[in-house]
């Protein structure tokens, strides 16, 4: 990796904002498979209720939202709702396209950008969006969605598990989960960047798009975000240690160091003593991130994996920045 010079951490290769789609050109949208699909409301508006105590307390619009997305098998017969949640301003759902009827079987169609195809999984959600915005009777869904492939048993668990635990961990970010804070307050006055990446590539091309005054905002805990963790300590990066297991720095004598020099902030709401985060810890400390920085770069990024689902989340005004070789995010959509 390489690493920028003490206050100049700007990148070494061309570096643009990108919201690109998740889904790649040419993917067949109406075979069979699991889909996770995330729908967020415009700017992000608590349109479908609130959280309370962990749990979400969905109003009129919410339960509508609810109702519709358990109506699409009436509508998509080869389509199966798995588990699904209405959140305040997103709905999460992870749905199943069954094979097609052997007798009804005909050439396979591809999903093309801007031309629907019966039944494909763009189709499903046009539909479904609107369906929710013709009975509200008001336009309230952002112009694109987000849809990741479950390809296994493995990442369909892990979809199921972020889907029932995302009222907690939205509560937690949203409403305070009381944080408490060991090192320099003051780095979170600062500009803030974050930086996130999927485990799988500790590999960094390049240098962090990091502007003068910007503070490193991060879980610090795939590969990849552990090499930038060390390279900062080396370098006398300012940096926020967003740290999914207890404030205890002790045993590291380069993050005592840098909490002396006010170049270190570590954020936890969790208790110390937990060897390794759980997968909730580890969501609460990405979205966190996602909640509280300017900016976001994302580095590698598994499109199975936990991250992909945060990432759906992320508010859309906010810039992404993609480092090469990761996956871009999702593209606009006509809206509904």
């Amino acid at each position: 990796m390489d690493e920028p010079s003490d206050g100049n951490m700007s990148a070494s290769f061309p570096i643009r904002p990108r919201r690109k789609n998740l889904r790649m050109q040419g993917w067949n949208f109406t075979s069979p498979g699991w889909y996770f699909i995330t729908i967020c409301t415009k700017n992000m508006k608590p349109a479908f209720g609130t959280v309370v105590k962990g749990r979400m307390a969905l109003n009129a619009a919410g339960k509508m939202a609810g109702q519709c997305w358990r109506e699409i098998p009436a509508h998509f017969p080869r389509a199966v709702v798995d588990e699904y949640v209405v959140m305040p301003n997103h709905v999460h759902g992870l749905l199943r396209l069954l094979d097609r009827d052997a007798a009804c079987r005909g050439p396979m169609e591809f999903e093309a950008f801007g031309k629907p195809v019966a039944g494909s999984v763009p189709t499903i959600v046009r539909s479904y969006k609107a369906a929710v915005t013709k009975a509200l009777g008001e336009k309230i869904w952002q112009g694109r969605f987000y849809e990741v492939r479950a390809r296994d048993d493995a990442a369909r668990a892990n979809i199921r598990n972020y889907i029932r635990h995302n009222p907690e961990n939205y509560d937690a970010v949203m409403n305070g989960g009381k944080p408490q804070y060991l090192g320099n307050r003051a780095l979170l006055d600062r500009p803030k960047l974050g930086f996130l990446a999927s485990r799988g590539s500790s590999d960094l091309h390049g240098t962090l798009p990091v502007k003068p005054g910007e503070v490193i905002v991060s879980g610090f805990l795939s590969p990849m975000e552990r090499a930038v963790f060390a390279a900062g300590l080396r370098h006398k990066w300012p940096m926020v240690w967003v740290k999914p297991w207890g404030l205890d720095v002790q045993s590291n004598t380069a993050c005592r160091v840098a909490i002396e020099e006010g170049l270190l902030l570590v954020v936890s709401p969790f208790d110390s003593g937990v060897e390794a985060p759980s997968e909730r810890r580890a969501a609460w400390c990405n979205q966190y991130v996602l909640a509280h920085c300017d900016r976001v770069v994302i580095g590698h990024l598994n499109p199975d994996g936990m991250l992909a689902c945060i990432l759906a989340e992320i508010d859309p005004e906010k810039e992404i920045v993609r480092l090469p070789g990761g996956r871009p995010a999702p593209k606009k959509e006509p809206p509904a």
